[in-house]
């Protein structure tokens, strides 16, 4: 009798040692499937990861492009501006000079409010202006030498140091 208590003890033992093996085995594959579970969702995520980084890193690049157009078109309107601020200036001192030149030839005339002016370039030009009877004389060349702070007006009158000839030479010299 006691081999048959130990038989069915120790069938008892293995039956509860198979038991407790298959469910081992059992968490053991819930286990494993939740770690492959686990595994593919790390896979899926990285990913996702990889194309937001490339989308991140397109965004960026896009926004680097465009900053850098940009930097650019700022660059050539300042250098439009800077240019265009140049040409205003030089045509500020042309006009100053012009200006300076026509005050220095009023002084010189009879009439200095009936003198019209006309193929200006820097300190020469052309001047018409009245005379003492009262008539306009016709255009007559002039230049102002502003080192010297000399106004030479051409004139035909016999009296006149500044003859045409005169003139011709003064205004090779300083004109062209």
């Amino acid at each position: 009798m006691n081999l048959k208590y130990i038989s069915v003890g120790v069938l008892a033992v293995i039956i509860a040692l198979f038991y407790f093996m298959h469910q081992s085995n059992e968490a053991s594959a819930e286990r494993l499937k939740q770690a492959e579970i686990a595994n593919q969702q790390r896979l899926e995520q990285n990913k996702i990861d990889e194309a937001q980084a490339k989308k991140n890193y397109e965004l960026e690049r896009i926004q680097a492009e465009k900053a850098k157009a940009l930097k650019v078109e700022q660059d050539k309107l300042s250098s439009q501006k800077q240019a265009e601020d140049f040409k205003q200036k030089r045509e500020n001192e042309r006009l100053a000079v012009i200006k300076n030149a026509e005050s220095k030839v009023r002084e010189r005339l009879i009439d200095p409010d009936s003198a019209t002016f006309r193929n200006q370039n820097g300190n020469c030009g052309e001047v018409n202006a009245k005379n003492k009877m009262g008539g306009y004389t016709g255009y007559s060349r002039y230049l102002h030498d502003p080192q010297k702070n000399h106004t030479f007006v051409e004139s035909d009158a016999s009296t006149s140091i500044i003859t045409p000839q005169i003139m011709d030479l003064l205004w090779q010299g300083g004109c062209q």
